[in-house]
């Protein structure tokens, strides 16, 4: 059995220094120094452009410096993403491809030539027909999405098999598996023998297993976790490979059209045609008025004269404001927290603020009301236990959400 692993790192623009210094020396620096101590490892690895900024504005350029060694020696390969970290099936293409443009320029400006990705990695793994054409055009090889877009379904995908996009030449789709890569997000295997047992017999076959998770549960999310890496590099129990090495390894194809859909979107969610839940459910008071601003603030932007007094600034807080956490800790699903909202919200705010000179005084208004109406609904939702309700209500039909992550 091949493992490959693929590593998502990512900090919000909202996040606070103290949450990144602590990430950093429970996480980013502890991955780093396990990978240098065992050169036969290898794993692919996705940073937002967002979180390399940061590291270098907080003094981490170390853990920079250790990515650009990895990935020189061969040990790590990047995958291309967008900058910072949006849901793009829910954007327009213009504002995504500059996302992508963007997550390419910062991480090549500061890891250099060594930052040359093959693959691409939609945030969320947010996967929609749309987003697979666009990434092709831009020249990536290959794209991972989640087992459920295989058919709607999970455990069909075969993973001895290389998978490749109907009606797009040479494009291929890398399928993420869901079981163990859950069991690694929620703790249930910390040390190496634990993910051993749960393979079992498989770990003797000629095939992969792809498992893809946040980075920061190897030992910020789950303390400790790191172990399960050092174990396996140490053992060598399972052969190690970087996604783009799976090309040389299996040759046999099946040509597939994936489905719209999410690492976290489940079977009962694709059924009934919402694909990206966490950041777009129906009839969900919050995520219609945050996706109100979000227009609201594009629209505002696309109308303006880029040099218009005020537009840099505006663009630079709406790149910024069309991330992705204030949806997902505004879902209920199961997360929550209403000071994600509310930045999230003011940074759309400030976008349109910062042109207001040069748009109807109406759209002013209308982005204040809109805030406004966030910040309350939030506040109120959690003071009435209503998003303890929602909460509830989607763990106990979602048993595969094992626990909630600390973040933090």
């Amino acid at each position: 059995m091949y493992w490959t692993n693929f590593v998502h790192i990512y900090q919000p623009p909202t996040q606070t220094p103290e949450i990144l210094e602590r990430v950093t020396n429970e996480c980013y620096r502890p991955l780093v120094a396990i990978l240098l101590r065992h050169p036969h490892a290898r794993l692919t690895l996705n940073i937002n452009g967002c979180l390399t900024e940061q590291l270098v504005r907080g003094g981490y350029q170390d853990v920079i410096d250790g990515l650009g060694e990895l990935a020189a020696r061969g040990q790590i390969e990047f995958t291309g993403s967008a900058m910072y970290h949006p849901i793009l099936p829910l954007i327009p293409e213009a504002e995504a491809v500059r996302q992508i443009e963007l997550n390419t320029a910062a991480n090549r400006r500061y890891l250099g030539n060594v930052y040359r990705p093959q693959g691409f990695f939609s945030p969320e793994m947010c996967y929609s027909r749309g987003v697979a054409e666009m990434v092709h055009r831009l020249g990536y090889r290959w794209i991972v999405v989640d087992e459920i877009g295989y058919c709607g379904t999970l455990d069909i995908v075969r993973p001895d098999r290389l998978y490749r996009v109907r009606g797009l030449r040479d494009f291929h789709v890398f399928f993420k598996e869901r079981s163990t890569s859950a069991g690694i997000t929620y703790g249930r295997f910390p040390t190496g023998e634990k993910l051993l047992r749960h393979l079992g017999a498989a770990v003797g076959h000629t095939r992969y297993l792809l498992t893809g998770t946040d980075g920061e549960v190897y030992g910020h999310h789950r303390k400790g976790q790191e172990q399960l890496l050092i174990d396996i590099f140490t053992s060598r129990a399972l052969d190690l490979c970087r996604l783009s090495d799976l090309f040389t390894l299996f040759e046999e194809e099946e040509e597939v059209d994936p489905l719209p859909c999410s690492w976290s979107t489940w079977e009962d969610e694709m059924a009934a045609a919402v694909p990206y839940p966490q950041w777009a459910y129906p009839d969900h008071d919050l995520h219609r008025a945050q996706w109100a601003l979000t227009r609201l603030a594009i629209d505002a932007l696309t109308s303006v004269d880029r040099s218009a007094p005020g537009y840099e600034a505006a663009r630079h807080y709406l790149d910024e404001g069309l991330h992705s956490c204030q949806y997902w800790w505004a879902s209920c699903r199961p997360w929550w927290d209403t000071g994600m909202i509310e930045r999230g919200a003011a940074l759309l705010r400030r976008a349109v603020e910062a042109v207001q000179s040069q748009i109807a005084p109406e759209l002013v208004s209308r982005t204040a009301v809109l805030e406004e109406e966030i910040r309350k609904t939030a506040r109120t939702w959690h003071e009435s236990g209503k998003a303890h309700t929602l909460r509830r209500q989607y763990l106990e039909t979602h048993s595969g959400v094992g626990s909630l992550l600390t973040f933090g």
